[in-house]
């Protein structure tokens, strides 16, 4: 009887932490945003559309050149998400996030509707080999959404 009780009162506290990245009825604050499309002479290095797992995360992203071939720019458009709590937008060589596998582009810090943004890509780590976008939850461990670029 103890260890059933003991589990049902660990369920009851952990389930605000599993429901903490899920979308909520007042999804909060929402920014729309544009940003330039890439130029016509930029040269695309990927470009998909997002998978979405949580907070109505849709749109797609392109990598590209332009110029420097050192900076890379990343351009999520068509980009739809709820607020949420400590978001990033990461590169990554696999469509799960692992810490190893990442390279930090940018923390989102509000909901998005219908936009357009671009960020530099200036990792002196970056390769060919990070052929995905992660839309990531650090805090609760929550994949939003993710895009492999094609």
């Amino acid at each position: 009887m103890k260890k059933l009780l003991i589990l049902i009162l660990m369920a009851v506290m952990a389930s605000p932490l599993i429901s903490s990245c899920k979308k909520k009825e007042d999804p909060g604050p929402s920014t729309t945003v544009t940003s330039e499309p890439p130029p016509d002479d930029s040269d695309t290095i990927g470009e998909g559309s997002f998978t979405s797992y949580d907070h109505g995360l849709s749109g797609s992203a392109v990598l590209y050149e332009e110029g420097d071939p050192a900076v890379k720019k990343l351009r999520l458009y068509d980009f739809n998400m709820t607020a949420g709590p400590d978001v990033y937008v990461y590169l990554s060589k696999t469509s799960s996030y692992s810490a190893g596998n990442v390279l930090q582009i940018t923390k989102l810090t509000t909901g998005y509707t219908n936009s357009s943004i671009t960020f530099d890509v200036t990792s002196p780590n970056y390769s060919s080999d990070y052929k995905y976008v992660l839309v990531y939850c650090v805090q609760f461990s929550s994949l939003f959404g993710y895009t492999e670029l094609k």
